[in-house]
This record gives structure tokens, C-alpha cells and sequence, in this order.
């Protein structure tokens, strides 16, 4: 998860950033958390899933930020943090999912990250099939995506497409945190994981179960994102 936290104002920055970094961490998501001080330093920088940012920024303001995120097709979700309601409309009418106020609160900053986690996971995810056709589906009802052979096949609660882009390219799509990958050919939803193991998985995928196994190298790494997401991790 790609989190970038924006304010010209450093002692908000040292504020925020602990809480967005417990969240995560009690999530069991694993979060890189990038800071600037500058918006155009944003739109210049990686893809986000996440953006916090204040509104009055000096040259580019926040809403010009907003602006260009939403004219690029940008997918993040972003979360405004100001210590001025006079933007509180401009802001919401760029489909903003949430509005802090400064000095920003644990408990609010919580609950934004919770909505902002729902909205990914309702992201819709658009692939070409091998016959060429478009097709686009909710994050959610994707059970499992795998590399077979020289074919990538997704596999949906309803049918499965063999699809023409790469499995890393699909994985790259899938920001939900729902999703998690056992070993280079597969990315899973953990909603649909049936039975976990150390070395496998056992998905329930519409009328089948189909057993995974999850490679050496990803073992521990597979386990901690497993448990936390189904609420017994540490």
C-alpha cells in the first residue's frame, strides 16, 4: 500500500504519519509512507493508493492537486487534512472521501483509513481477454488470479477469463488489501481462503476448491497478512 502525506508544515507531517503507520501495522498491511511538502511533488512521484493533503500548499493548492489527480485517471483515494472549512465544498465536490481538521485525531484519521480501504475495495478492475473483449469487474468478486503456462487466467464468482495482460500487470491493478500473493504465480482474495496451512491454501473458487501452495520465501510474510486479516494476528 502506497500512502503519500502532503503538508507544507512539518509538525503536522510528525502528527499524522505515526497514526497512518499504526493503522496499517495493526492492519497487518505493510505501508510505504512517502511525505511532501509540495503538491507538484505529488503528481510527480509513484502511483498512490492513498493521499492525505492540505489544501493551502503555496504555489499549486490542494484543489489543484485534487484536480490533476482526477484529470490523470488517478485511482487514489484521497483524504483532505485543513484547518480551514471555507474548502470543505470545492473539496467535496471533487468526490473527496474524507475532511480532517487540523490538529488531526487518532480516531478520525482511523476512520478515514477504514472508509478509504472500503472504496479500494470496491475499485473495478478492467482487463482485454485473449478474444479481445473488455471486461471489467469489482475488485471483490475476483476469487484468484494465476500465470498457467503461457496463459494469465483471472477466475471471477461467476466465470474466469483468460486474459492478455501479465499476472504482474493484474497484481499491479489489484490494490485492495484483500489481496495477497502466495508465490509468484498466483495473487489471491483472502476472502475465499477456506483452509491455510504453513506451505498451502485452499481456495473455494464457485463449484471447486483448489489448493495453492505458498512458496518458502513468502511463508512468513503470507501468514502475518493471513491472520491479520482474518483479526487473530498480533
Amino acid at each position: 500500500m502506497k500512502i503519500a502525506i502532503c503538508d507544507d508544515q512539518t509538525a503536522h507531517l510528525e502528527i499524522l504519519k505515526p497514526y497512518v503507520q499504526e493503522f496499517f501495522t495493526g492492519k497487518g498491511i505493510s505501508a510505504e509512507i512517502s511525505e511532501f511538502a509540495d503538491g507538484a511533488d505529488v503528481l510527480e512521484g509513484d502511483k498512490f493508493d492513498i493521499v492525505f493533503l492540505d489544501i493551502e500548499l503555496g504555489a499549486m493548492s490542494g484543489i489543484d492537486v485534487i484536480k490533476s489527480l482526477k484529470q490523470r485517471k488517478s485511482r487514489a483515494v484521497i483524504i483532505v487534512v485543513t484547518a480551514y472549512n471555507e474548502y470543505l465544498d470545492d473539496a467535496m465536490d471533487l468526490d473527496v472521501v474524507r475532511f480532517l481538521k487540523k490538529p488531526v485525531a487518532q480516531s478520525k484519521v482511523f476512520s478515514a483509513l477504514e472508509r478509504a480501504l472500503h472504496d479500494i475495495n470496491e475499485n473495478q478492475i478492467t482487463f482485454t481477454t485473449k478474444d479481445k473483449k473488455l471486461i471489467r469487474v469489482k475488485s471483490r468478486e475476483i476469487v484468484y488470479a494465476e500465470a498457467r503456462l503461457k496463459n494469465v487466467i483471472v477466475h471471477t464468482v461467476s466465470e474466469s477469463y483468460t486474459v492478455r495482460e501479465p499476472l504482474k500487470a493484474i497484481r499491479s491493478a489489484l490494490t485492495s488489501t484483500d489481496f495477497a500473493v502466495p508465490h509468484n504465480s498466483y495473487v489471491v482474495n483472502m476472502n475465499y481462503i477456506s483452509k491455510f496451512s504453513r506451505e498451502e491454501i485452499v481456495i473455494d473458487a464457485r463449484d471447486r476448491k483448489v489448493s495453492v501452495n505458498i512458496a518458502n520465501k513468502k511463508q512468513p510474510e503470507f501468514k502475518r497478512r493471513f491472520l491479520a486479516f482474518i483479526g487473530e494476528g498480533e
